[in-house]
């Protein structure tokens, strides 16, 4: 995805300039604000310095009023946004560690990096340690099969909080705002308890009356942006049925042979159907709404083709991607059969028929794995004159 918002003048390296960029930004406003300190992340461990709690709370609070707000007034389109697959184990397995990892050297991922070209030696043995770590984990789940299960287990698809719980997005965020705002005053209530144990860690600055309102009207913002949102959202949009446009078995044949990564098959069929064969790499997709999360992952106008037996076209499920092609296979499994995986002979003589009948034979061979008879096109035989010529007299010299 190249953006959100289209701004054709730009090309893909303008993209990643901005990427870059906000990259850049991002980390010089985590150094000022003292997130290059391991101690000062550490210190939230012992409740004397909450300002890593109160600062990526809010981060994340202005992010997520920001993008569910223009997302209800129409602005953004929520599916070309690309969120990451559920896998729950792997994702809890792996917070623990990163948790461990935090508590340890004070830093995570991103501070690591700030703390490391901020000159600091504890940044840098952060940064390689998470460099080898992801290293070894690389190598080792091709040497052992559990942690490969391990890495795909627990599939939960493209979850969000508001399809886990059951709640509108708006209701979930005005409640998440509200949390925000009385976990913020009992974060510094906090801090006045341990405070008095410990010295504030460097570049803390000091709480005053000015700074707890301006809490108090950060939240007060937030809030009413999202009730305005909910109240300038309009109605839902009815989901356009989709027709699937027939594909021809050669012309998916020609495709699978080149290879084109923006192509995915789907096998309708039961279980026991697609024990007699199915169209390679195809996956089986019986139950369609398993077949969700997988359809989620590709890339928009990925085309996609569905088939079942005999070539019905079949009815796309409302809650499939809309930002993808689907196509249903000509004939089905039994056009598939037939028209690519059954060697058929020439029915004339025509050269150009021929060549046809000779790339279809190829292309049986390609995927049935006979041998492959030969492609060259032989000469129609001669045609044979009823008249002839006539004689010429023998006239002598």
């Amino acid at each position: 995805m190249s953006g959100l918002f289209p701004l054709e003048f730009l090309n893909e390296e303008a993209h990643l300039l901005t990427g870059i960029l906000m990259g850049f930004f991002f980390g010089f406003t985590l150094e000022r604000a003292g997130f290059g300190n391991a101690r000062k992340l550490a210190a939230q461990f012992y409740f004397h310095d909450m300002a890593v709690f109160k600062v990526m709370f809010t981060a994340i609070l202005v992010a997520m009023v920001g993008l569910y707000s223009l997302v209800a007034m129409g602005v953004v389109d929520m599916s070309r946004m690309w969120i990451n697959p559920t896998f729950i184990w792997a994702q809890v397995i792996g917070g623990f560690l990163l948790g461990v990892g935090f508590i340890v050297s004070g830093l995570c991922p991103g501070t690591s990096m700030v703390s490391m070209f901020s000159g600091r030696i504890d940044g840098l043995v952060a940064f390689l340690g998470m460099f080898i770590g992801s290293f070894v984990f690389i190598v080792s789940i091709d040497w052992f099969p559990s942690l490969a299960r391990l890495y795909v287990a627990g599939s939960m698809g493209t979850s969000t909080l508001p399809d886990v719980l059951g709640v509108s997005a708006p209701v979930l965020i005005l409640g998440i705002v509200v949390m925000a705002g009385l976990g913020m005053i009992g974060a510094e209530v906090v801090e006045r308890i341990f405070q008095k144990r410990r010295q504030a860690v460097e570049l803390t600055p000091a709480p005053t009356p000015r700074a707890r309102n301006w809490k108090f009207a950060l939240t007060g913002s937030l809030a009413m942006l999202v009730v305005g949102a909910i109240a300038a959202s309009p109605a839902p949009p009815v989901v356009a049925s989709v027709e699937p446009v027939a594909i021809e078995p050669l012309s998916l044949a020609e495709d699978l042979i080149a290879g084109d990564p923006n192509l995915m098959v789907l096998d309708l069929r039961s279980a026991t159907m697609t024990e007699n064969g199915m169209v390679p790499d195809a996956l089986p997709a019986a139950d369609r709404a398993a077949a969700l999360p997988y359809l989620q992952t590709l890339a928009p106008d990925t085309r996609v083709v569905v088939y079942d037996e005999v070539g019905i076209r079949p009815e796309i499920p409302q809650d499939w991607p809309r930002t993808l092609r689907y196509y249903f296979l000509a004939g089905g499994f039994e056009g598939w059969r037939t028209g690519v995986l059954t060697p058929v002979e020439p029915a004339s003589y025509d050269l150009e028929h021929r060549e046809q009948v000779a790339r279809q034979n190829q292309i049986a061979a390609f995927f049935s794995g006979a041998a492959v008879q030969s492609s060259a096109v032989s000469a129609p035989p001669p045609v044979i004159s009823s008249g002839g010529a006539k004689k010429k007299k023998n006239r002598g010299c």
